[in-house]
């Protein structure tokens, strides 16, 4: 049945995508914008109806959503010329689910609120299957009165939203999050290449380490993939980049050492210099890999 809010979407990539196509499939009216314009008819394939800017997308939206790369996108997205605030209108609710820092989207609410338009952060934790199965996970900033106005469009989007404080907080947790993710993987690449290194054979190891101690949900999740040689970029070593960077930038105002996190970020630089940038963040196993001649695959990937 088609419900009554009509929805925005801005940015129809990789998550966006699929969220996109999912508000269609549950009967919410959805009209999406892309620069990509391959990736804007995947989503008109899908029922999306498709503007011409930002701006087009905010004139016939009730609720403004948002899947964007880095933090410029999002400032130029929603305070450009052809911006989704150009077209604001009172009572609107502007929601971003894109991994930024906190006082970007806060720029963006300070601008919003002059219209009259309310704002949440809402970054999500899951890739783009849970994306269009509606299982994803909403780390959610703002005022609550405003979350349950847009209740109904993420709980078809996510199996759990967390309320975790005002404006900006998602982004915190969300960033927190991500450097225990990415930094997981990174020691989980350098451990099962050494030991590959010392002679173990990479399935049999990735068996054993699947139920001790050392095992993370990433390495679980990630690590076949790496055994069968599958490095497509579920969430890429170029968006690992951007959230170090923006984690610990948040670090460096808060005057808070992270030496552990620097070191990771240095490993996933690395991983891009030496041309690794457009795998999947488990793809620093790559680099790895290179440093000591040997390959972290199973027996179906031909090793």
């Amino acid at each position: 049945m088609t419900t009554t809010l009509t929805i925005g979407f801005v940015g129809l990539g990789t998550m966006g995508g699929p969220m996109a196509r999912r508000l269609v499939a549950s009967g919410f009216r959805v009209t999406g914008y892309d620069v990509s314009a391959e990736r804007a008819a995947k989503a008109r394939d899908g029922g999306v109806a498709l503007a011409t800017s930002p701006a087009g997308v905010a004139s016939v939206a009730d609720v403004v959503l948002s899947s964007l790369p880095d933090p410029a996108t999002v400032r130029r997205v929603y305070l450009g010329a052809d911006g989704v605030l150009s077209n604001a209108r009172r009572g609107m609710i502007l929601v971003d689910v894109s991994t930024t820092d906190p006082e970007t989207w806060r720029e963006v609410a300070a601008a919003a609120q002059a219209e009259g338009v309310d704002c949440l952060d809402a970054p999500v934790s899951g890739g783009p299957a849970e994306a269009g199965l509606g299982k994803l996970v909403f780390i959610v900033g703002g005022d609550g009165a405003v979350l349950e106005r847009c209740r109904p469009v993420l709980g078809t989007l996510g199996s759990d939203i967390h309320h975790v404080g005002p404006l900006g907080s998602g982004q915190i947790v969300k960033l927190v999050n991500n450097v225990m993710s990415i930094g997981n993987v990174a020691v989980a690449a350098e451990a099962m290449v050494l030991g590959v290194k010392a002679g173990m054979d990479p399935q049999r190891l990735f068996d054993i380490l699947s139920t001790s101690g050392g095992r993370s949900f990433h390495f679980l999740k990630r690590f076949p993939n790496v055994l069968a040689g599958d490095f497509a970029p579920y969430f890429g070593i170029g968006l690992s980049r951007k959230d170090l960077s923006l984690a610990l930038a948040m670090a460096a105002k808060l005057e808070m050492p992270m030496p552990v996190a620097a070191v990771v970020r240095q490993v996933y630089e690395a991983a891009h210099a030496q041309g690794f940038g457009q795998l999947d963040m488990a793809g620093i196993t790559r680099l790895y890999e290179q440093w000591t001649g040997v390959a972290v695959r199973g027996k179906a990937a031909g090793s």
